[in-house]
């Protein structure tokens, strides 16, 4: 197995929905190895969140290809995408999604029971428990998010991108609205959990 996970070979997103070209990507090469941890960085509007919306398959480039072990994701049909999103991709946004009406522990639970309907609650309780055990919330797990800190709801958001232990996670400045501590204490768990 080769250790490249992820390859975008000119990757090129153009917009032009207002009638005015707007060139966001232009023919974009990157290479990611397995278990490599890479950060982007840029002024607002360079592309960040274009190029992981890119490779997150939640958006299709203009031009250019995505590789993920080698499998072109603008090859992929809607089932062979949906399995990509569910089983090899985890997702952390700048605002935590969580479900308002969800405890902690359900929220973290969800990606598990989408991907399997059927499967053993028992385990994917224990999982999900082990988690935000690991995201230092053991004790919140029975938490509404309107219950939990800005911080305490991303780190439920980056346990349940972990709940269903994908190969790569995309994390779209996930720090952006919390305070400096917290913002920290949110990079030290990726670089932990990498």
């Amino acid at each position: 197995m080769s250790n490249l996970l992820l390859e975008t070979k000119a990757l090129t997103r153009i917009f032009s929905e207002t009638g005015e070209r707007l060139e966001i990507l232009k023919g974009v090469d990157f290479q990611l190895q397995r278990n490599e941890f890479c950060v982007l960085t840029g002024a607002s509007g360079s592309g960040k969140s274009t190029f992981l919306n890119l490779v997150g398959a939640l958006d299709t480039p203009t031009s250019g290809e995505i590789l993920f072990e080698g499998k072109n994701l603008g090859k992929m049909n809607s089932f062979e995408k949906d399995e990509y999103h569910s089983k090899k991709v985890g997702f952390v946004f700048q605002f935590h999604h969580l479900l308002a009406e969800f405890t902690a522990l359900e929220n973290v639970c969800v990606p598990a029971r989408i991907l399997n309907p059927h499967g053993n609650l028992k385990e994917v309780r224990s999982r999900a428990e082990e988690l935000l055990e690991r995201v230092g919330l053991k004790d919140r797990l029975k938490h509404l998010p309107r219950e939990l800190s800005g911080g305490e709801r991303q780190r439920v958001a980056v346990a349940r991108a972990l709940m269903n232990n994908p190969d790569i996670v995309f994390a779209d400045e996930p720090s952006g609205n919390l305070d400096e501590k917290n913002a920290r204490l949110l990079n030290e768990l990726f670089k932990q959990i990498n």
